[in-house]
């Protein structure tokens, strides 16, 4: 993961123009404000949502790469790879009681998120809209 998000984030960073993947980052983004509101947080319910969430977003633009024989598909497998590795990861470490290194884990996944959707997912949504006329 990245170093932690500036404090000037604003939500529609995380879009690239293609709405079925906006939506998804969206979704993630609800989800991630709610881990990372101290009133809110429940990080057991919260951090198995956001799982749940990543394993079907991952899968829904993994689909997309299959379908339109996406040139980068292994480098952005690999990148999704990792990061569903790094949410087990973090839900392993809240349930043996690593309660800060949740909060911190949460701080650096929109740092994270955000590269990622205007390197990988940007070039993605690019080649699934095609060429510009």
């Amino acid at each position: 993961m990245s170093p932690a998000v500036e404090a000037d984030f604003r939500h529609d960073q995380l879009l690239i123009g293609f709405k079925p993947i906006d939506d998804l980052h969206r979704e993630f983004q609800e989800i991630l404000d709610a881990l990372m509101d101290p009133a809110e947080a429940d990080y057991g319910r919260h951090l198995l949502a956001l799982h749940r969430h990543l394993l079907r977003h991952c899968a829904i633009e993994e689909e997309f790469m299959r379908q339109e024989d996406y040139p980068h598909i292994d480098r952005h497998r690999r990148a999704h790879s990792r990061l569903l590795e790094s949410v087990a990861d973090a839900r392993r470490r809240f349930d043996a009681g690593d309660f800060e290194g949740t909060r911190r884990f949460c701080a650096d996944l929109l740092g994270w998120f955000k590269v990622h959707a205007h390197s990988e997912d940007a070039q993605l949504a690019a080649f699934l809209k095609g060429p510009v006329a």
